[in-house]
């Protein structure tokens, strides 16, 4: 197993739409479940993340995330889906949403997505797996499967707050270029 390296903003290949899986045994599918895991385990503060966020080459529809129930006593369970679906949505929340690809330590912007997500798809050895969840998660699935189709949580900006998020990300590239620099 091995920690993949998250694409960071504006990489071209955060745009990527990922292939469905079509032999979930195959060692090379099997090897990217392992290292996405891995990549999950050992990110500090992440919630999930989407196969073409990560440095893979041709990544297929595969999320890895925390799941667990918004109470006290939840245990957090890394989880895999394969060829993830959303069923419904109900609801809508207007809340801060951030990303391991876009800076996730100085960029956050409010979006709207649902309050409820029912989601269906596999899971790493081909069983049917179905998950209902509300707030976090219900956001969480929703922002993973944007990624599986190419698109960025910033992606749902209205035009005026997409630009000027794109100079705030503008500086914060910057800042972090002259950082590696010194």
């Amino acid at each position: 197993m091995a920690v993949l390296r998250i694409l960071n903003y504006p990489d071209p290949r955060l745009k990527t739409v990922a292939e469905p899986v079509t032999d979930i045994n195959d060692p090379i599918v099997q090897q990217m479940i392992a290292d996405m895991l891995e990549t999950l385990v050992n990110t500090p503060h992440c919630g999930g993340l989407a196969a073409t966020q990560l440095d893979i080459q041709n990544p297929k529809r595969i999320f890895v995330f925390y799941d667990f129930f918004e109470d006290k006593n939840s245990k957090e369970t890394p989880t895999v889906v394969i060829n993830p679906e959303i069923v419904n949505t109900e609801g809508e929340v207007f809340e801060q949403e951030g990303c391991m690809s876009v800076y996730p330590n100085e960029i956050l912007a409010a979006i709207l997505r649902p309050a409820r997500t029912h989601m269906r798809g596999l899971d790493r050895h081909g069983k049917p797996i179905e998950f209902i969840r509300e707030g976090y998660l219900a956001k969480n699935f929703m922002h993973e499967v944007d990624h599986l189709n190419g698109k960025l949580y910033i992606d749902h900006l209205k035009p005026l707050k997409r630009t000027m998020l794109d100079k705030k990300i503008k500086k914060v590239r910057t800042d972090h270029a002259k950082q590696k620099e010194e």
